[in-house]
């Protein structure tokens, strides 16, 4: 037996938490057989009706069990087989698929891991862009309705200079003029 290979009820699992979840169906027909008189088809076909529609068996050792009560009760003839619910499958992502070999059983999950890199850079850039957009809306926010620049304060002070010195020559030129009028 492999290092990570697991056996329930003849299947082999190579996942650990598949063979928990068959291991535990195992242990549920196991207890259905021992407290149920299957003999009686009216029990076996409730039961049947109860399980298949509470979607209560998953794994490949449920099914099998389902299987084999259905063609059991469709064998006696009570109910026929069009009548008789369907046993549903429903694929589940973590469901392992049948390989080849392990070679490609190995490269599909460096390839899930891969893919899994790449969505988390994918989510970060898009955070990081969304943070440098927002930077970039709030520069062009502010240079839209500041009426004030980096230097409007140093040209106003000039500007404030240059206005007293105006107001002083006007003032001593008007001076001047008076004196010389008045001479």
């Amino acid at each position: 037996m492999k290092e990570n290979e697991y056996k329930v009820a003849g299947y082999s699992f190579s996942d650990a938490h598949d063979y928990k979840e068959a291991k535990r169906e195992a242990e549920t027909i196991e207890y259905i057989k021992a407290n149920t008189d299957l003999n009686d088809l009216n029990k076996a076909i409730k039961l049947y009706h109860k399980l298949v529609e509470r979607k209560t068996l998953k794994t490949v050792v449920g099914f099998t069990f389902l299987k084999e009560l259905q063609e059991r009760i469709v064998k006696e003839g009570i109910v026929s087989k069009e009548n008789m619910p369907c046993i549903q499958i429903d694929k589940d992502e973590k469901q392992l698929r049948t390989y080849a070999n392990s070679l490609e059983h190995e490269q599909e999950q460096k390839h899930l891991a891969v893919i899994g890199d790449y969505k988390i850079k994918l989510r970060n850039s898009r955070i990081i862009s969304a943070f440098l957009v927002g930077i970039i809306i709030v520069m062009i926010a502010i240079s839209i309705w500041s009426d004030r620049n980096i230097f409007s304060n140093y040209e106003n002070k000039i500007i404030n200079k240059y206005a007293a010195w105006e107001e002083d020559l006007n003032a001593r030129e008007q001076l001047l003029e008076e004196k010389l009028e008045s001479e």
